[in-house]
């Protein structure tokens, strides 16, 4: 009984000062340059990846005939490349979740639209071409550049 107390012991003080031990204050290492430099080149690459690939989603499934071609307008949904969102708050991840859920017409900020918009535009759309599609739709009002670039 007193081996089993001393190991219970043991483990017990072990664990209190692992826990009273100070955690390190030291900042984490820095990427050397040419890893920070190539990992920016990648982000980019992938960012234009994705607006070319919401670009062809698009212009060439529904959202464009609503939408209008590039997101100028339609008879049937609004102006995506000025700076006004009506069912969004312009955010890259505002935008997704319009796109994913859309739009029912109890909910429009604009009583005169007629049709709703359908969960992913009416679309099959994989998870990453939600992102893709948001991202091509953010572009129209903000530019290509990366968020918060």
């Amino acid at each position: 009984m007193s081996v089993t107390m001393g190991r219970m012991g043991a483990g017990f003080a072990l664990g209190c000062l692992l826990v009273a031990a100070p955690v390190s204050a030291q900042a984490p290492p820095s990427l050397p340059d040419e890893v920070s430099a190539w990992m920016e080149r990648d982000q980019v690459r992938r960012w234009a990846q994705m607006l070319q690939e919401g670009d062809s989603i698009f212009n060439s499934g529904s959202c464009a005939r609503c939408h209008g071609q590039a997101g100028s307008g339609g008879s049937n949904g609004p102006d995506l490349t000025d700076s006004a969102w009506d069912q969004s708050d312009g955010s890259l991840e505002g935008i997704r979740e319009t796109i994913f859920w859309g739009v029912r017409r109890r909910d429009f900020a604009d009583a005169t639209r007629r049709f709703e918009m359908n969960p992913g535009g009416g679309l099959s759309l994989e998870w990453n071409q939600y992102a893709s599609l948001a991202a091509y739709v953010w572009s129209l009002s903000n530019g290509t550049q990366l968020p918060g670039g």
